[in-house]
């Protein structure tokens, strides 16, 4: 009797022991299913922005209304920066190389007026991250912009020469990136890689803390624009316009 006790007593005792050093239960089944799930959704996530650029237009509709668009609930930029007639502002000593933009503001003050049949052409430079509108060599005008991000075949911004192609609209969003944005023109793989404004969300708000970027790397390999700038793009610039993307 005395035995069977002692061995009972051990065998408490060493399934105690057990559970103390084992921790935690493994997963269940079900959410070792889920984790699996997820890793297969962020490679085909990694796979597709593998292919290049955002792929923006794929998912296209109208438009926010004017009174959402302009709510701008995550921040007014307005507020943040002070009342500055221009997009470009000087930050403290530290960096003042660096500028502040205010998205809803253009670049360099009024817009070209260009000429019917103007040879115009576009000269990006990723280095300054500007984007020069030209006539021959004389610069017209300077637009603050965000590239994208290099290191990274899934968000880099092509080099070369192009053309600006037929595909251009007032908004895109791609519910794949949660992200969309006003005034796109195509200037490769019809579509695929865009001059647009800064990025927005599904009700048309700025995403600020993408906006706060123009000016350094940002995007998946679209050129980011202030949204009066990529208004005025979408507005004047042809098909067929010479575009030169370089370091």
């Amino acid at each position: 009797m005395h035995w069977a006790s002692f061995r009972l007593t051990t065998a408490i005792v060493l399934c105690g022991w057990l559970l103390t050093a084992c921790g935690t239960a493994p997963p269940s089944d079900g959410a070792g299913r889920n984790n699996a799930s997820d890793q297969a959704a962020s490679t085909d996530m990694a796979a597709e922005h593998a292919l290049g650029g955002q792929n923006v237009p794929a998912h296209q509709s109208s438009p926010p209304s004017e009174a959402s668009a302009s709510a701008e609930n995550h921040e007014d930029p307005a507020e943040a920066l002070g009342s500055r007639s221009f997009a470009t502002a000087k930050l403290d000593s530290k960096s003042a190389a660096t500028p502040t933009v205010n998205w809803n503001e253009p670049s360099d003050g009024p817009y070209p007026k260009l000429q019917p049949g103007e040879p115009v052409w576009i000269d990006v430079s990723i280095s300054q991250q500007r984007m020069y509108i030209k006539s021959g060599q004389k610069t017209l005008y300077t637009m603050i912009i965000s590239s994208g991000v290099d290191g990274s075949k899934a968000t880099y911004t092509p080099r070369g020469t192009f053309y600006v192609q037929p595909e251009r609209g007032t908004w895109f969003y791609t519910p794949r990136f949660h992200e969309g944005a006003k005034y796109w023109v195509s200037w490769l793989n019809h579509g695929q890689y865009l001059f647009h404004s800064v990025p927005m969300d599904k009700d048309g708000h700025v995403i600020v803390k993408d906006a706060r970027k123009l000016g350094h790397e940002d995007s998946h390999g679209c050129i980011h624009l202030t949204i009066p700038d990529a208004k005025w793009v979408y507005e004047h610039i042809p098909t067929g316009t010479k575009v030169v993307i370089h370091d």
